[in-house]
């Protein structure tokens, strides 16, 4: 069959509508999370720099609440995600022709991806792994709130009880029961570290002519020098 898909159908204005609010509910629960990550990370900020007594630990398990949180909003936005791609089907193949008097694409792609929608209501996997939903909402929200975290416990370590004159001392500080300083800073680092390529591996949302913008890490390496040589090498 060769008939485009009849766009005036009222299923079409409701779905629509349904998407919409779907997604609505999601980034507002996604909010949520953000707010209480933040309320967590200022409210024990506070606690620890309000006396000298305060342990330095406090502001890593700001770090730790944070990380229960980061995990619960990417599960969300998981979800989120699911809706978003049907809302982008639906921009492209049913708004977008309405809007400009012209098809976006051909009678039988546009028949395909309205199907793949249909398909798509019967399932609620979604299609963003859950590492790539941490790492994306790492870089959208939470690398800020982990990087405030960060500079206070370090703060915490450098002023009490009294400024400390050398690195070393520093990181004596930063022990935990008998855990060595020097084991903390080294597992703290390690986080960081796995959390900026997480960050930077993670896929973005923006769109470009339709087509899904590039991670951070996929953009750079495609202006690296080296892949320039090879794309010309191939040429």
């Amino acid at each position: 069959m060769d008939d485009a898909p009849d766009l005036s159908h009222p299923v079409f204005v409701h779905f629509y509508r349904a998407v919409v609010s779907h997604m609505d509910v999601w980034r507002q629960r996604m909010d949520a999370t953000t707010n209480w990550a933040a309320a967590t990370t200022a409210a024990m900020t506070t606690f620890s720099f309000g006396s000298v007594q305060s342990p330095h630990f406090v502001l890593l398990l700001a770090l730790a609440f944070n990380s229960v949180f980061l995990i619960m909003e990417s599960r969300r936005y998981q979800t989120f995600d699911l809706w978003r791609r049907r809302f982008r089907v639906l921009n492209r193949y049913v708004v977008v022709p309405v809007l400009t008097g012209r098809q976006a694409a051909s009678t039988e792609e546009q028949r395909e991806a309205l199907a793949r929608v249909s398909e798509d209501l019967g399932r609620m996997v979604p299609h963003l792994r859950l590492v790539q939903a941490i790492g994306f909402r790492l870089r959208r929200n939470y690398m800020y709130l982990m990087t405030v975290g960060l500079f206070a416990w370090v703060l915490k370590l450098d002023v009490h009880p009294v400024p400390a004159d050398q690195v070393s001392e520093l990181v004596s500080r930063a022990a935990v029961g008998n855990i060595p300083g020097g084991w903390v800073v080294a597992s703290v680092a390690a986080v960081v570290v796995f959390a900026v390529l997480l960050a930077v591996r993670a896929p973005s949302e923006r769109m470009l002519n339709w087509a899904d913008v590039p991670s951070p890490y996929d953009r750079w390496m495609s202006r690296a020098p080296f892949a320039r040589r090879d794309r010309s090498e191939d040429a």
